[in-house]
């Protein structure tokens, strides 16, 4: 397994998990490895599901960066790089380079949350000190770590592409596994929206909230509608044994080997709903790599 230092940005943002990439490896007309590694190498030939989940993650940005700045109580700062990265396939992978130097840092959450009026100084501060709101996203925290402090909280931003209501689990009732490792846990009557949280980003996570004393809230967003919970809160789930462990399998965009990684899912019924998404809409979009392979990919719009 690679350490977190010897995973570039590029990956560290957008590793996908086998059980989001089934139906590449089932689907017939990609019959041999070769195949799957150009539909999955966007380093290579920009796979058209690499373009759609990244801009599945700016849109779930973009949700909760709207939402937020549309209240009367709040302000909103892109934080994490992938809130100001460029949209353009190939720019975006330079990008990713460019912020390499910023690893030593750790994790960075997505979005720090500021009470409206203290914005207003915060904002005319970091003009002053760094020319415009998107640096803070792409140079080092020390530079204005006082402004950080002044965060409400900080935004961990996930997101997935399932309509809630529509989930087999969703709305029913919870009972208890009686036997195994799982005993005394909530069992669900079927697939239920969950916050997931890699348990390699727990200590980065932990050391970024204890060094900036900013609580960490992770939202997650679904296809109709958000839930969040508290990054403490999860941690004491964890200790009192309501949640554990379970294995996932990522595969790097580039289409290396899968790498076991432990992943923690909190149930949507211990979280709280961030709010509903009003009528988004998934359009098409064309790419055209420099190899003139053109890929059509979906693009989420509210």
């Amino acid at each position: 397994m690679k350490s977190n230092h010897d995973t570039d940005f590029f990956h560290q943002f957008l590793q996908l998990s086998i059980s989001d990439l089934q139906w590449e490896f089932i689907a017939p007309e990609f019959e041999t490895s070769e195949s799957l590694d150009f539909l999955i190498n966007p380093r290579r030939l920009r796979g058209s599901d690499f373009l759609m989940r990244w801009s599945q993650g700016r849109w779930s940005e973009e949700v909760v960066i709207r939402a937020l700045n549309d209240t009367s109580n709040f302000r909103v700062l892109p934080y994490g790089p992938s809130t100001v990265a460029p949209e353009d396939p190939v720019e975006l992978e330079h990008f990713f380079e460019r912020l390499d130097q910023l690893r030593a840092e750790g994790k960075r959450p997505d979005l720090l949350l500021y009470d409206a009026t203290i914005f207003q100084r915060v904002e005319g501060e970091l003009l002053q000190r760094l020319g415009n709101l998107e640096q803070a996203a792409v140079i080092e925290s020390t530079r204005f770590a006082d402004i950080i402090g002044k965060a409400y909280a900080a935004l961990e931003i996930e997101n997935s592409l399932w309509v809630t209501e529509k989930m087999p689990g969703f709305g029913k009732p919870f009972s208890r596994f009686i036997r195994g490792k799982n005993k005394g846990r909530l069992k669900a009557a079927g697939i239920v929206p969950t916050i997931i949280v890699k348990e390699e980003d727990i200590p980065r996570l932990q050391i970024w909230q204890s060094t900036y004393h900013v609580p960490i809230y992770v939202v997650h967003l679904f296809y109709d509608r958000g839930y969040f919970i508290k990054f403490d809160q999860i941690l004491e789930l964890l200790d009192k044994g309501e949640l554990g462990m379970e294995t996932q399998r990522y595969t790097n965009p580039d289409g290396t080997a899968a790498t076991p990684k432990q992943i923690v899912k909190v149930p949507y019924i211990l979280c709280q709903e961030f709010g509903q998404v009003q009528n988004p809409t998934l359009l098409p979009r064309t790419f055209i790599d420099k190899n003139g392979k053109v890929m059509t990919y979906g693009f989420i719009k509210v």
